[in-house]
């Protein structure tokens, strides 16, 4: 019989669970995007007549939903221009990173920004700022120059290992740096609660989406004291995994469903 324990802070954050609400609250709407990246959520929202888009024509006769990741800010405006109506789910500690990079620009420090530039909630980041240096790693880091000033902040579900690691980094090479811990409090609570259980257990499930940024820090940070598997959904889950295992960690990215972890936590408990 194994012994599943769920990480203490796991599943939705509060930023997703407002975006969830505000999208609930509407009828028929168009998701720009995905609203929050767990292709199982997605898909509910899909069957209750919420409909993702990617690309904006103008000719678009239902509101329109700003993601939690927040969105480049030429797409505002080309809402804006169209005249469409808007419905702002970005969280609020996204928010507060714009506010964070805008105010280093007004004391004079050239921004850097730690994170995936792939990612949308970093483009958005990037399109409030003049002229952003973005590195997700030290090898980027050691392909760019840096100027004397450099005004730090990060995406808001980044790595706190690697993001110390930059830091001292960065600090070794410029003058003048002034660094804004921009990781938002619910992955850093969700990074040590998987940490802490990763050293007690003798296997890690993390899960959650495949192109989910935070879920993969999990996976990553997991994978320093155990082993570690990334998995979406119960199916994908490997009995071999767990031969001569019985101490078993689950917990998940903050965009998944605690009806997935429910389901992931009954398929363990059917192998010997």
């Amino acid at each position: 019989m194994k012994n599943i324990i769920v990480a203490e802070d796991q599943g939705f954050c509060w930023g997703v669970r407002r975006a969830l609400d505000i999208v609930n609250q509407h009828g028929e709407v168009n998701i720009f995007g995905d609203l929050i990246h767990n292709k199982q959520v997605v898909r509910e929202l899909e069957r209750k007549g919420k409909t993702i888009i990617h690309t904006i024509t103008g000719r678009e006769t239902k509101p329109v939903v700003i993601t939690a990741h927040g969105t480049p800010i030429e797409n505002l405006t080309q809402l804006e221009q169209y005249k469409l109506d808007v419905v702002d789910t970005t969280c609020p500690l996204v928010s507060a990173i714009y506010r964070a990079g805008i105010k280093l620009e007004q004391e004079g420090y050239e921004i850097l920004i730690l994170g995936d530039k792939k990612h949308i909630e970093v483009k958005g980041i990037a399109s409030r700022m003049k002229n952003p240096i973005i590195i997700n790693s030290e090898a980027e880091l050691k392909q760019i120059e840096l100027p004397d000033r450099i005004g730090i902040i990060c995406q808001s579900t980044f790595s706190q290992a690697r993001f110390n690691d930059l830091v001292n980094l960065i600090h070794e090479r410029c003058s003048t740096v002034k660094v804004k811990n921009t990781i938002c409090s619910p992955t850093k609570k969700r990074q040590m609660a998987a940490e802490k259980l990763a050293k007690q257990v003798d296997i890690m499930i993390v899960v959650g989406g495949f192109h989910s940024s935070n879920t993969k820090k999990l996976v990553e940070l997991t994978r320093n004291y155990v082993d570690s598997y990334h998995v979406e959904t119960a199916e994908q889950l490997n009995p071999e995994w767990f031969e001569g295992k019985i101490e078993v960690g689950i917990t998940s990215g903050a965009s998944t469903a605690d009806w997935i972890v429910e389901e992931i936590c009954q398929k363990i408990r059917q192998f010997e």
